[in-house]
Formats: structure tokens, sequence, C-alpha cells
């Protein structure tokens, strides 16, 4: 059975994923865009890649969740 905290690690990772799809996708439209939406834009993917990195330690704290291991990495 899939732990719920683990879940909702997977979708945001595949949010992330997706966002970095549309990024290439679309980058043509992203490098007209003026300085503050640019800025508001990085500041808002620092944020969803800071909240994965937190969600990353709790699942290493409380279930010995580690991908670098999971995937043979390290």
């Amino acid at each position: 059975m899939i732990h719920p905290s683990i879940l909702a690690h997977i979708v945001s990772g595949g949010f992330m994923l997706l966002a970095v799809f549309c990024l290439v996708h679309c980058y043509s439209q992203i490098r007209k865009m003026d300085p503050y939406r640019t800025l508001v834009l990085t500041l808002l993917f620092s944020i969803a890649i800071g909240l994965h990195g937190v969600s990353h330690l709790g699942l290493e704290k409380q279930y010995g969740y580690n991908p670098v291991y999971y995937f043979g990495l390290a």
C-alpha cells in the first residue's frame, strides 16, 4: 500500500516535469516576456523545487525513502 505522502510527492514531481516540458515547448513565448513576469515565473519554479525538496526530507525521515539508492545511482 502506498502512503499518501509518497503519492503527493510523486504527483508533485509529475507536475514539475510537466512544467519543464511546457517551458521547453513555449520557450519562444517565454523569451518575449517582460522581466517582471520572468522573475515571477523563476520564483514560482524556485518555490516548487524547494517544496519538492522538503518533501524528500520528510520521506527520508519518515520512511527511509531515498530515490538515489532506489534507482541505483549511488
